[in-house]
Formats: C-alpha cells, sequence, structure tokens
C-alpha cells in the first residue's frame, strides 16, 4: 500500500480530524462520543458538516481501525438535513452508479436487507434492459455471486411537500451467477420471491455523496465508487475524485 504507515491505524476521530481541516473547524462534544440520541442539535459544531461526513466515509474505505459510533455519523446525517433543507429530486446529478457506505436498519427493516447489511452494495440510478428507469440495488455475495433487484421509481410531483420522495416498487430480483465473461455469456439468473412498494426519499444529493431515507425508517449513505479509492481519498498519494459515469454498473 502507498498510503503512509503512520496513518494506517486512525482512530474514528483522528480520521475525522483529517476529513475537517483546511480550515473546516470541528468541536466534537462529550455526548457524541456516548450513545446519544439522534439528531441532537448538540453533537457537533462544524462548518460544512457534509464535506465531514463525505471525507470520514473517504478514509475509512482505505485506512483501518474503529469506525466512529453509529449515533455519530447519524448525528452528521441530521446536521446536513438541517444545513441544507428539503432537496428537490434531481434525476441527472443522480444518475449513474452508487456505493453504499454507511447504513441505519430500523426495527421495520426487511429481514434480507438486515441479513445483506454487511456486505458490498451499490444502488445505481439507470435504464433497465427494458428502457425503464430503476435504481438497480446489488448486492455483492461472492466475487460471481450477487443479489440484483431493480426498484422503478416514480419522480415526485412538482410543487408537492416532499420533493427529494420517489415513489418505488419493485421490478424484479434475481440472484445472478457471472461466469464465462470473458467469452461473452451472459449471467446465470434465478428469480427471487422479493416484492414490494414504498418511498426512497433523497435528502441530500451532491455530485459525489447522496443520503436517502426508505419508507421503513432506514437511512443510507452513498459515495461515487470512484472516490472510494486509495488514491481519491487520500490526496497526499496524488489524484483527484474523478467524475462519475452515466451509464449505470450492470
Amino acid at each position: 500500500s502507498s498510503t503512509p504507515a503512520a496513518v494506517e491505524m486512525l482512530p474514528a476521530f483522528a480520521c475525522l480530524a483529517i476529513a475537517t481541516r483546511a480550515a473546516r473547524p470541528l468541536t466534537i462534544s462529550p455526548q457524541a462520543r456516548a450513545p446519544a440520541a439522534a439528531c441532537s442539535a448538540t453533537d457537533f459544531t462544524l462548518t460544512d458538516p457534509a464535506f465531514a461526513l463525505r471525507r470520514y466515509l473517504q478514509l475509512r474505505a482505505v485506512l483501518a481501525g474503529a469506525p466512529m459510533a453509529d449515533s455519530t455519523v447519524e448525528s452528521l446525517v441530521c446536521r446536513i438535513e438541517e444545513a441544507t433543507g428539503p432537496t428537490p429530486f434531481d434525476e441527472r446529478k443522480i444518475w449513474g452508479d452508487w456505493q453504499l457506505c454507511w447504513q441505519k436498519n430500523s426495527r421495520e427493516a426487511a429481514a434480507s436487507q438486515k441479513a445483506l447489511a454487511p456486505l458490498p452494495q451499490y444502488s445505481n440510478f439507470m435504464l433497465d434492459e427494458s428502457g425503464v428507469k430503476v435504481f438497480r440495488n446489488i448486492v455483492a455475495l461472492t466475487k460471481r455471486l450477487r443479489v440484483v433487484a431493480d426498484v422503478e421509481y416514480t419522480a415526485p410531483e412538482a410543487d408537492c411537500g416532499t420533493p427529494g420522495r420517489l415513489g418505488s416498487v419493485i421490478r424484479r430480483a434475481t440472484l445472478e451467477l457471472r461466469v464465462g465473461q470473458r467469452w461473452g455469456w451472459r449471467p446465470i439468473g434465478l428469480p427471487l420471491p422479493l416484492r414490494g412498494e414504498g418511498w426512497l426519499e433523497v435528502v441530500y444529493l451532491s455530485d459525489g455523496m447522496r443520503i436517502t431515507r426508505g419508507n421503513r425508517g432506514g437511512v443510507f449513505v452513498h459515495l461515487r465508487p470512484e472516490l472510494l479509492t486509495e488514491r481519491a481519498a487520500w490526496p497526499a498519494v496524488g489524484g483527484g475524485s474523478g467524475t462519475h459515469r452515466m451509464a449505470g454498473r450492470r
């Protein structure tokens, strides 16, 4: 690894301190270090909570060490929502590949969502094979085996009270085995009996990070995959964040 050895085992709060340097002052209260109620307004004093959360998740992807408590991350999420207010849905900005970096499952979350939570996941806004707009949820079970669920979404109506809330319904779900790709073989798919409809609300969206809330109380933070490389996450090594692709990961 080209990451300096001295920073390979940075604790979570050291990562956040690095994330918020460059004239972004940070104060973490004692309450933020202990289990605390979600969305406590006194947990953080910082000028750019969205920048802090994105940089922390970038650093966590390439550095070893203990992660921050979920309550602390959720406090950052709440500060971002407070700072930005309602986020209108922007299809052009959200289009393309996204990698799940942090999530909070509620008690009402589906059993499958809880079981698959620790595995690498993507949620990509794209056109499916029939030309329907979906967000494609991909969970990598192994290098060749993955769960794929296409969720068709409906954009919010103009002037509605929830400008970032998408109606959603599962269009199809399969267990895919990807073999023989070098010979042009298509994935072998086994249909899964996953059904459901609800909504997904975009509460924050930038070019590099999106935060959403689901109708069952879940919270999800995604980054563009190219931001999670060592080169992008650790500027001292060199390189930048790159640009995202407009074609979804397939």
